[in-house]
């Protein structure tokens, strides 16, 4: 005897809505939950919702860790014009999370038990859209993409070609231009984290609309964000000071996002020859990496000066260089390396006895009486300018790499 079986009546009005689109299948979700719904991207981009809401995207902000793919979690929607408590489903096949739905509510504690099965039914709906919106954004951006990826490689050798082929996505290359790169940690594959560069892109693209065009020349490339950004003036003072402006308008914005903490930026220099705009590429990575390591929220990479010709120097050069001018402090200094602690500080405060002292709670004989030890092992005097210059240029160096690889 066959078993019969009946598809509960909300599948069915689901299934029907979703074969007219997301924003049918938005309406009859919220009829059926009886509460608004807002269907976004993993950005938070607004795609559709069951009331006429005048946001195109919006924040969230959650206290609960995120359990899995398939668990609802309770969040806070925020836009400017409104501010609502919401239960949300990631909608993410196969671990990779193309967006949300949210479900709009006054319910201080909403059961979640109660309508997870709907919402599960609804993101698998809501899935297939997703993923083809997905598909259609990377082919229309495939050609876009293999002519930037031309660009930051140094594969275009003609700049009458670069410029014609610009002017098919709105982009004009007769103008200077710099390379901006934005960083997050490298997710793993099995999280759904992947969804962050979404976020990134939203924030980094908004506000490059705002002030230059609707069209960015944007290359997202695992847990990296390249941006060609055009300068609307030749004047390096003001470019720079227009560029820290950009940059840290995205990097406050950030800060109040899940990327809290974790986006990094390097901003590389501007060239007229849209040729040679890989060296900006490559000076923004070196940039942001220098800018991690000696603590520079938004570094420039022609502000770098000397540490950017230490950081691209061959090692085994610059181990050498460090111990001919410390190699012999280290070896005479005591276990808690407190006299190379003191020349540092010295160094780092103009050679001055003063601000030196006062930097490191000490006494100025005191101070006086170990600068003359460091001296007598160094074998040359700390007013000597030569000299002066070789202990920064080694104390860089130390910054830049790790001390235990320059004594190794």
């Amino acid at each position: 005897m066959g078993m019969d079986f009946k598809v509960p009546d909300y599948m069915q009005e689901l299934a029907l809505a979703s074969g007219q689109g997301l924003d049918q299948l938005s309406a009859v979700l919220a009829r059926i939950l009886d509460h608004p719904v807002l269907i976004s991207s993993s950005a938070y981009k607004l795609f559709s919702s069951s009331s006429h809401y005048d946001f195109e995207s919006f924040h969230i902000y959650s206290n609960q860790p995120r359990t899995g793919s398939d668990a609802l979690f309770t969040c806070h929607i925020l836009t400017d014009t409104m501010q609502s408590l919401a239960l949300g489903r990631v909608v993410a096949p196969f671990g990779r999370t193309l967006g949300y739905i949210f479900m709009l509510t006054d319910d201080d504690s909403p059961d979640p038990t109660h309508f997870k099965p709907l919402l599960d039914y609804a993101a698998s709906l809501c899935a297939v859209h997703l993923q083809n919106r997905l598909e259609l954004k990377q082919e229309q951006s495939k050609f876009k993409n293999a002519f930037l990826y031309d660009l930051i490689y140094g594969n275009l050798k003609r700049n009458d070609e670069i410029i014609a082929t610009g002017e098919l996505w709105g982009w004009n290359f007769r103008r200077p231009h710099t390379i901006m790169v934005f960083l997050l940690p490298e997710p793993d594959f099995y999280t759904t984290e992947w969804h962050l560069m979404d976020v990134l892109s939203r924030i980094v693209e908004q506000n490059f609309i705002e002030i230059y065009y609707k069209n960015p020349a944007v290359i997202l490339r695992q847990n990296e964000l390249i941006l060609f950004v055009p300068m609307q003036t030749d004047k390096p003072a003001v470019q720079t000071e227009e560029l820290l402006v950009f940059a840290d308008k995205i990097l406050s914005q950030v800060q109040n996002t899940e990327l809290k903490g974790l986006a990094a930026c390097g901003v590389g220099q501007a060239y007229s020859e849209a040729t040679v705009l890989f060296r900006s590429y490559q000076e923004a990575k070196v940039a942001l990496e220098m800018g991690k390591l000696l603590g520079i929220p938004i570094p420039f990479f022609r502000d770098l000066g000397l540490e950017r010709i230490l950081y691209k120097h061959d090692l085994q050069d610059l181990k050498e260089y460090y111990l001919h001018v410390l190699g012999e402090l280290h070896k005479q200094d005591d276990q808690d390396s407190s006299l190379v602690t003191i020349l540092e500080s010295f160094a780092e405060n103009q050679f001055d006895v003063g601000k030196t002292a006062k930097a490191l709670f000490m006494h100025p004989n005191t101070l006086r009486y170990r600068l003359n030890k460091i001296e007598n092992i160094l074998g040359k005097p700390l007013t000597d300018n030569h000299a002066r210059l070789d202990i920064m240029a080694a104390f860089k160096i130390k910054r830049l790499h790790t001390i235990e690889t320059l004594l190794a």
